[in-house]
């Protein structure tokens, strides 16, 4: 049986996979198995990518995620 409960869940790991995020941000993809547990993470890029797949699903505009997303990485950068 899969960690990953949903498809946002394994959209959610196949992006925090790459490397590159990786070694930018020195985080650990397997601490994040939920699309909750990136909304909880203390790293921004981490919350906000889950931010835009979370909204996603919840059918928000392009606009509506862009905002938001938007709003909270100035905030918190």
């Amino acid at each position: 049986m899969s960690m990953y409960q949903t498809n946002s869940d394994r959209l959610l790991h196949a992006v925090i996979a790459d490397e590159r995020l990786i070694n930018f941000y020195g985080y650990n993809p397997d601490d994040y198995n939920s699309i909750s547990d990136a909304l909880n993470s203390d790293i921004a890029v981490i919350q906000a990518i889950a931010q835009i797949i979370n909204r996603n699903e919840q059918k928000a505009t392009e606009r509506e995620i862009y905002n938001e997303v938007s709003n909270f990485l100035k905030t918190n950068i």
